[in-house]
């Protein structure tokens, strides 16, 4: 009996204990997105991704323009006038130039683009790193200011409360050191100064 009501005293001291403990819960995903450094990182990665897009549009219309005159010149070879030393001159001194161009193009184009995806992918991942990083450090002084025992992942949970979900102030928190954007209304002014 005693055994029993032994047990039956630290069950309910477990469940107190894990009743009184501040538990609380976080969208880390959605708190990167709204990351206001994340968003610099994206736009600069961004930026470099549609320089990288322009130069192989540039390169496509160069090879284009090549396959176009390749055709030409084939075009040309058909003429029935022509003899077969003629036609295999043409080949040699005109087409055959253009063709080695035109693979030389493709073949730029297409480590271009391989060497532009893993670079983009290597800075965004090394910059993530770093993001979620400072974004950890803020959710552990979050938590000592809430005196949390626990901070779990939102969608890792399967239930929670609402009023558990601190994902918001996580937002502001990492956002505090964000440097002030200049409304459209401070920034008309300015330029009405320069007329």
């Amino acid at each position: 009996m005693k055994k029993i009501l032994a047990s039956m005293v630290i069950a309910a001291a477990s469940l107190a204990a894990v009743a009184a403990q501040n538990i609380f819960v976080v969208d880390m995903a959605r708190a990167y997105q709204n990351y206001y450094k994340a968003k610099a990182a994206f736009s600069q990665i961004q930026a470099s991704a549609d320089n990288a897009k322009k130069e192989l549009q540039d390169m496509a219309k160069k090879r284009d323009d090549i396959v176009k005159e390749m055709n030409a010149i084939q075009e040309k070879m058909k003429n029935p006038a022509l003899s077969e030393s003629a036609k295999k001159n043409i080949m040699e001194t005109e087409f055959q130039p253009k063709y080695v161009e035109a693979s030389r193009i493709e073949n730029a184009m297409q480590e271009m683009q391989q060497q532009t995806s893993r670079r983009l992918q290597n800075n965004m991942n090394s910059v993530r790193q770093v993001h979620i990083q400072e974004i950890m450090e803020v959710v552990k002084q979050l938590a000592a200011e809430k005196k949390a025992d626990f901070i779990f992942e939102r969608n890792a949970v399967p239930f929670y409360k609402d009023s558990t979900d601190i994902t918001e102030d996580l937002i502001k928190a990492i956002n505090a050191k964000a440097p002030a954007v200049p409304s459209a209304s401070a920034a008309k002014p300015a330029a009405d100064a320069k007329k």
